[in-house]
Protein backbone atom coordinates (compact mmCIF):
# COMPACT_ATOMS: atom_id res chain seq x y z
CA UNK A 1 0.00 0.00 0.00
CA UNK A 2 1.00 3.56 -0.89
CA UNK A 3 1.20 5.90 2.02
CA UNK A 4 1.67 9.59 1.39
CA UNK A 5 5.57 9.19 3.12
CA UNK A 6 6.87 6.84 1.36
CA UNK A 7 5.83 9.54 -2.00
CA UNK A 8 7.37 12.02 -0.04
CA UNK A 9 10.37 10.26 0.54
CA UNK A 10 11.01 9.79 -3.09
CA UNK A 11 9.97 6.25 -3.57
CA UNK A 12 9.25 4.62 -6.90
CA UNK A 13 6.27 3.05 -7.92
CA UNK A 14 6.29 0.35 -9.95
CA UNK A 15 4.21 -1.01 -12.87
CA UNK A 16 2.61 -3.17 -10.81
CA UNK A 17 1.23 -0.54 -7.96
CA UNK A 18 0.30 2.44 -10.26
CA UNK A 19 -2.48 3.64 -9.20
CA UNK A 20 -5.73 3.42 -11.32
CA UNK A 21 -6.41 6.49 -13.39
CA UNK A 22 -9.69 8.54 -12.08
CA UNK A 23 -11.50 7.78 -14.81
CA UNK A 24 -11.18 4.27 -14.75
CA UNK A 25 -12.50 4.39 -10.84
CA UNK A 26 -15.56 6.65 -11.27
CA UNK A 27 -18.87 5.41 -12.17
CA UNK A 28 -20.70 6.10 -15.49
CA UNK A 29 -22.98 8.91 -15.85
CA UNK A 30 -25.59 8.41 -17.68
CA UNK A 31 -26.77 11.93 -19.59
CA UNK A 32 -30.37 12.83 -18.18
CA UNK A 33 -31.16 14.76 -20.98
CA UNK A 34 -31.15 11.84 -23.31
CA UNK A 35 -32.96 9.41 -21.24
CA UNK A 36 -35.81 11.73 -19.66
CA UNK A 37 -35.78 15.39 -21.18
CA UNK A 38 -34.86 18.42 -20.18
CA UNK A 39 -35.42 19.85 -16.23
CA UNK A 40 -38.37 21.10 -15.44
CA UNK A 41 -38.19 23.10 -12.18
CA UNK A 42 -41.13 22.70 -9.66
CA UNK A 43 -44.68 25.00 -9.97
CA UNK A 44 -43.19 28.47 -8.78
CA UNK A 45 -46.80 29.17 -7.34
CA UNK A 46 -46.85 25.39 -5.33
CA UNK A 47 -43.84 26.41 -3.27
CA UNK A 48 -46.16 27.22 -0.38
CA UNK A 49 -43.70 28.01 2.18
CA UNK A 50 -41.56 30.81 -0.81
CA UNK A 51 -45.40 31.67 -1.37
CA UNK A 52 -46.08 32.41 2.74
CA UNK A 53 -42.26 33.93 3.26
CA UNK A 54 -42.94 36.60 0.69
CA UNK A 55 -46.42 37.28 2.14
CA UNK A 56 -45.40 37.58 5.00
CA UNK A 57 -42.89 40.29 4.24
CA UNK A 58 -44.98 42.08 2.33
CA UNK A 59 -47.30 42.18 4.68
CA UNK A 60 -44.48 44.21 7.37
CA UNK A 61 -43.45 46.33 4.02
CA UNK A 62 -44.67 49.38 2.89
CA UNK A 63 -44.45 51.79 -0.06
CA UNK A 64 -41.08 52.00 -1.45
CA UNK A 65 -39.53 49.15 0.64
CA UNK A 66 -42.57 47.00 -0.61
CA UNK A 67 -42.21 47.52 -4.28
CA UNK A 68 -38.07 47.30 -4.01
CA UNK A 69 -38.87 43.56 -2.30
CA UNK A 70 -41.65 42.51 -4.67
CA UNK A 71 -39.18 43.01 -7.64
CA UNK A 72 -36.51 41.61 -6.31
CA UNK A 73 -37.93 38.62 -5.62
CA UNK A 74 -39.70 38.20 -9.03
CA UNK A 75 -36.51 38.95 -10.64
CA UNK A 76 -34.62 36.20 -8.46
CA UNK A 77 -37.66 33.90 -9.14
CA UNK A 78 -37.47 34.50 -13.21
CA UNK A 79 -33.49 34.18 -12.69
CA UNK A 80 -33.66 30.92 -11.22
CA UNK A 81 -36.12 29.56 -14.15
CA UNK A 82 -34.48 30.83 -16.77
CA UNK A 83 -31.11 29.49 -15.31
CA UNK A 84 -32.80 26.06 -15.39
CA UNK A 85 -33.62 26.09 -18.81
CA UNK A 86 -37.60 27.65 -18.86
CA UNK A 87 -37.94 29.82 -22.23
CA UNK A 88 -38.55 33.46 -21.28
CA UNK A 89 -42.18 32.88 -21.94
CA UNK A 90 -42.47 30.26 -19.01
CA UNK A 91 -40.56 32.12 -16.71
CA UNK A 92 -43.01 34.96 -16.99
CA UNK A 93 -46.27 32.62 -17.02
CA UNK A 94 -44.71 31.01 -13.83
CA UNK A 95 -43.44 34.34 -11.93
CA UNK A 96 -47.11 35.79 -12.60
CA UNK A 97 -48.52 32.15 -11.19
CA UNK A 98 -46.46 33.01 -8.52
CA UNK A 99 -47.54 36.72 -7.80
CA UNK A 100 -51.09 35.57 -8.08
CA UNK A 101 -50.82 32.97 -5.05
CA UNK A 102 -48.57 35.58 -2.67
CA UNK A 103 -51.52 37.96 -3.44
CA UNK A 104 -54.14 35.00 -2.38
CA UNK A 105 -51.61 34.33 0.32
CA UNK A 106 -51.71 38.13 1.54
CA UNK A 107 -55.58 38.08 1.41
CA UNK A 108 -55.81 35.05 3.47
CA UNK A 109 -53.66 36.37 6.02
CA UNK A 110 -55.33 40.02 5.95
CA UNK A 111 -58.85 37.75 6.80
CA UNK A 112 -57.55 35.96 9.25
CA UNK A 113 -56.22 39.12 11.31
CA UNK A 114 -60.19 40.23 10.75
CA UNK A 115 -61.51 37.34 12.75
Amino acid sequence: MLTMEFLMMGGAIGKSESMPSPASVQPRRRSTDIETGPVVPFPAARRTAHVRQCAGELGGLHGEDARRYWLKVCRELADDLLKFGSSESQARSAVLAFQDEVQRELLRQHEAEQD
